[in-house]
């Protein structure tokens, strides 16, 4: 059964761990995720993006989800991951989301910055409506997750967190600290002075996005610091693609053998598909190892 993401992120806070946050796309990443939070015994936060909208219809999706969601036994939360309108934010709450993000960052285009009294406008909207049912509600602050070169004016402004926070009461907020979505070059800069300063200011929960290639000490530091919520999309594609890469060299492996014996080849996609999950399930379980939540069911 879902809970809210709040409900969850609060037992963090007070206990000192991190829930991550796992993007899912199709039926394995699900799989995976669930598998992986019921070998840990892990709270966790299951994701759908708005960008799901290009690849399946999001009600298949949350079907799914609520089918593994059924026999789950630790707690858990279904987040609409950077919903980028008040409508397409509605859309998702329709299909029971106990906890969704509206992105007022950044313009439908996922590009274009929107003006701070844009994001308050829209997210405040959010925030309405949203509460009227009980569901949690994150924000973004700060050029959160577009680029990580470490410069001041991309990082979320203490003065402006606490005034967002004020302005639209939402319950979790996303804070721009260095990380971005995808996989980092180089080292990666994370601004822990930046978290610490936050969190003195305002009260809410705080969320690492692009949380994928932060060194793991950096990730721990940043738990310790106020950081409740991260977020982990790319390490499971990349999971999901190598484990891929392997077997398909495997198969044609076989293919050719096959060919030699005049034998007919098999094409069973899940030889490719389960290996795939699992190595996705592996690297969930190592990411809740490292945020402290292995147990905490």
């Amino acid at each position: 059964m879902f809970v809210t993401s709040k409900e969850l992120l609060e037992k963090a806070r007070a206990e000192r761990y991190g829930v991550g946050a796992f993007n899912v796309i199709n039926m394995e990443s699900a799989q995976a995720l669930f598998d992986a939070a019921q070998k840990e015994r892990s709270p966790f936060i299951c994701q759908i993006t708005e960008t799901t909208l290009k690849y399946t219809r999001p009600e298949e999706l949350v079907a799914i989800v609520k089918v593994l969601s059924e026999r789950c036994t630790v707690p858990h939360a279904l987040h609409l991951d950077h919903g980028r309108t008040f409508e397409t934010v509605m859309q998702f709450l329709r299909l029971g989301m106990t906890s969704v993000m509206i992105d007022g960052s950044l313009q439908k285009d996922g590009k274009t910055p929107r003006t701070y009294e844009e994001n308050i406008e829209v997210t405040r909207k959010v925030v309405e409506a949203a509460r009227a049912i009980g569901v949690t509600v994150e924000g973004e602050i700060g050029r959160l997750g577009q680029v990580a070169t470490g410069k001041e004016d991309i990082l979320t402004d203490p003065d402006e967190a606490e005034t967002f926070l004020k302005d639209t009461g939402v319950d979790l907020l996303a804070i721009a600290i260095g990380t971005k979505h995808g996989v980092f070059k180089g080292k990666p800069f994370i601004a822990h002075d930046r978290i610490r300063e936050i969190r003195k200011r305002i009260p809410t929960i705080l969320v690492m996005h692009g949380g994928t290639g932060v060194p793991d000490e950096d990730v721990q530091q940043g738990i310790k610091e106020g950081i409740s919520k991260i977020n982990i999309d790319t390490e499971m594609r990349i999971a999901f693609y190598n484990s891929i890469f392997a077997t398909v060299d495997e198969m044609k492996k076989e293919f050719e053998q096959a060919d030699k014996k005049g034998d007919v080849r098999s094409y069973d996609v899940r030889k490719m598909l389960t290996p795939a999950r699992e190595a996705m399930t592996a690297a969930i379980c190592g990411r809740m190892r490292i945020f402290a939540s292995s147990g905490k069911a």
